[in-house]
């Protein structure tokens, strides 16, 4: 029996592929993005590969994680959370020290954006998503359940 697909893990999925493949379409511009944050300078091009991979990765993982083995699907959530928190304490540490970042990197050289303020309230969006998407996949995390309040609720006898 296949399970019904939920939302959050498919949007994020995509989201992350899409990441990754602007990122490795020009692993040198994202290498130099990198540099902008003045946090991994000396790792940046072996990090211009690596980050993408591990977005890859779990993308593939929340994509397919209602098709496949429970396990992988909970092992996407924890890797594309963890991404999650990674991209924003990484934005965070730049942003708080000052610098002038001219590309966030989040696709890569494409859809550039300098990192502001308005950026780290996307980076919330992406934790909200993150977690329940990780949620959805499996990982034991609460999550908000809408309009199950028991006010709402109509019990049939």
């Amino acid at each position: 029996m296949t399970r019904r697909p939920a939302v959050a893990p498919l949007l994020y999925g995509l989201l992350l592929a899409a990441m990754a493949t602007g990122q490795l379409a020009d692993a040198d511009g994202f290498a130099a993005a990198i540099e902008g944050f003045r946090f991994l300078e000396g790792a940046a091009p072996a990090a211009a590969y690596l980050l993408p991979s591990l977005e890859l990765a779990a993308a593939v993982l929340l994509l397919t994680s209602r098709a496949g083995p429970k396990a992988l699907g909970r092992a996407g959530g924890a890797l594309g959370l963890a991404l999650a928190v990674f991209w924003s304490a990484f934005a965070a540490q730049a942003f708080a020290r000052g610098f002038a970042v001219g590309n966030c990197g989040c696709f890569g050289v494409f859809l550039v954006q300098e990192l502001r303020w308005w950026v780290l309230l996307e980076d919330v969006y992406m934790l909200a998503l993150a977690w329940y998407a990780a949620a959805n996949a499996g990982l034991p995390l609460p999550r908000p359940r809408f309009g199950t309040s028991p006010a709402r609720r109509v019990v049939l006898s």
